[in-house]
């Protein structure tokens, strides 16, 4: 865990750097990537590493960034994070047990604290309270923090998919503290090449205009049950309306604004689980 007082320094550069790169310093956190853009963090200023790498790369230097860590991520309560039930601890001090999950989120998304992870965490806790779903595919894990309450929570199959490497390796090594090394699979790529092998669950909690994307292939409704977030009102009026033409129906919605997280189920599947026909 990154200590909250710990300085990040945030170097900007302008290619997609995917490796780690030669010889880079112990301060070195990671590499996220976004777009054509790569944002390496480290824990101390490498000003002159990052000039030497650029060159190296002929890659330009577009940005330097200084925070605390806490300003970057909101963190994990000394007493861990509970969430419907589920509680999240940083691996100090603690053990994973039935109803304890450690989690790192290093500088990647999803320690819990936002509205739209909370969300579907609450909808993942009531769905598989039914223990009758088994396979679930995480699309976009950053953290790993919904794959990991799935396997928690009873599946016995979980595909944690993310197309950041940063989040790969996070989700990799979430994965490894938690002992679920033989539950969750952990993939890096596009999220609608892993639809096609059929879920009991999808989670996807996705910027917009990846949910449209996904939301008219024709695997997408192959997939019994969607939980969705990381959308407002607008977006989720739209979503709703592309899953309804795939056969899905909307069986639950909160909203924190500006989120909203919904449930997209197929009718009888729906009805399999939890019983309810007024639809």
């Amino acid at each position: 865990m990154i200590d909250p007082e710990t300085n990040l320094f945030i170097y900007e550069i302008k290619k997609d750097l995917r490796d780690t790169p030669p010889d880079a310093p112990k301060s070195m956190i990671g590499i996220w990537n976004e777009d054509d853009f790569s944002y390496i963090f480290f824990s101390s200023p490498e000003d002159e590493y990052v000039e030497w790498l650029c060159r190296g790369e002929e890659s330009i230097l577009s940005g330097r960034h200084q925070m605390k860590y806490k300003d970057w991520q909101e963190g994990l309560p000394q007493m861990g994070l509970s969430i419907s039930g589920v509680t999240f601890v940083s691996g100090s001090g603690f053990q994973p047990n039935e109803k304890t999950i450690i989690l790192d989120p290093s500088v990647v998304f999803g320690d819990g604290n936002h509205p739209t992870t909370s969300a579907c965490i609450e909808f993942l806790v009531d769905i598989m309270k039914t223990g009758k779903v088994r396979s679930v595919l995480d699309l976009g894990s950053g953290s790993g923090i919904l794959a990991l309450t799935s396997a928690r929570l009873g599946a016995n199959k979980v595909v944690a998919v993310d197309k950041n490497r940063l989040a790969v390796q996070t989700t990799m090594r979430n994965v490894s503290l938690n002992g679920f090394g033989e539950i969750i699979l952990i993939h890096e790529g596009e999220a609608r090449i892993f639809l096609n092998n059929h879920y009991d669950l999808v989670l996807a909690n996705l910027p917009f205009s990846i949910l449209r994307d996904v939301a008219v292939l024709k695997d997408t409704g192959a997939n019994k049950l969607w939980v969705v977030s990381g959308i407002n009102s607008e977006q989720a009026s739209i979503l709703k309306t592309l899953f309804m033409e795939q056969g899905f129906i909307i069986t639950r919605e909160k909203i924190t604004p500006p989120w909203v997280t919904f449930v997209a189920a197929q009718k009888n599947y729906w009805s399999e689980l939890f019983n309810e026909t007024k639809f």
